[in-house]
Formats: structure tokens, sequence, C-alpha cells
């Protein structure tokens, strides 16, 4: 048997609507998790030499459901499934940088830079990946320098951004 059913919004059974149609065919997905997590445009985060640091990303563009803290610089997964994150770590006074994705406490995955001659600035690593994850899965991006350094966070009088996590659910 065929069909056709015409809507505009799809709500869960409190009323919250989990989607909306728009009449060019678009769909909206509200509530879909998703964040965009950078440092204050004020200052640098110091990094020691070669050791995996946490990036203390304090401040978010957007946070759907706020499943990023900004105090423990964490995102946890609300539901089972697939998530792409994305990130950039820029970083000068160092040869070289790495960043890796924490899950659940455990390094897992390692973006790592090309080693240069010099302490180039700037230097930096990043990277995207989508994982499959369960709920309450954390996820963490840190950092690791050759030697000490500083995770550059941008330039506050351009509101400028150049150090950055994100991520959000794709279903």
């Amino acid at each position: 048997m065929a069909g056709i059913v015409g809507l505009t919004e799809l709500q869960h059974t409190n009323g919250t609507s989990a989607a909306t149609i728009d009449t060019s065919g678009r769909i909206l997905t509200p509530a879909r998790p998703a964040f965009y997590a950078h440092r204050l445009a004020s200052g640098v985060q110091s990094l020691s030499s070669q050791t995996d640091t946490l990036t203390a990303f304090n401040e978010t563009d957007h946070n759907v459901g706020g499943h990023y803290s900004t105090s423990t610089y964490t995102f946890t997964c609300p539901i089972s499934g697939l998530y792409q994150f994305q990130h950039w770590c820029y970083v000068y006074n160092t040869t070289q940088t790495n960043t890796r994705l924490f899950i659940n406490g455990s390094k897992k995955y390692r973006f790592a830079s090309i080693e240069t001659d010099t302490t180039n600035n700037p230097h930096g690593a990043g990277g995207g990946i989508a994982l499959s994850l369960s709920a309450n899965d954390t996820v963490q991006l840190y950092v690791w320098a050759s030697n000490a350094a500083n995770l550059y966070a941008g330039d506050a009088s351009q509101n400028e951004r150049s150090s950055f996590f994100s991520g959000y659910l794709v279903g």
C-alpha cells in the first residue's frame, strides 16, 4: 500500500519539536546535539614540553543541549550514535605539535603535524573524524608540543578564533 503523509513538524510526546520541514522540504532538527568550543581570545594556554595537555576551551559559540562542559572541557554523548568531530590547535614556539582525542579518559586518536627544524610560528595540528559512540561516552581534546609552547586562542581585537574543538551528532 502506498501513500503520502504531509507534515511540517514532528514532536516528542512532551510537545518538544524534534524536527520541522519548511516549504522547500528542508528538515531542521533543533535538538540535535552540537557544539563549537574555543578558548577566550584574551590569552594563551601554556603547554609543558612533551606532555599531553587537556585543551582549556572555556567558551562556546553554540552548545545545543549543553553536552560540552566549559569547565571540564569534555563532551558527553547524550545518546548512542555516529558523531563527527573537528578540531585545530594553533601552537607557537615549538617544532612539532600533535593532538589527541581521548575517549572515556584514554588516548584513542592522534593527529600529528610535520616536525620542523625551527620553532615556527604558527605551528599546529588538527583534523576530523567520525566516531560511533555510546550514550555517556566522553570525548576530550589534548594537545602535545615537542617543547614548552603556547596554545594560541586568537586575536581578540578581531574576534578571531585560532584554536577550536567542535562536534555534532550525525545520527
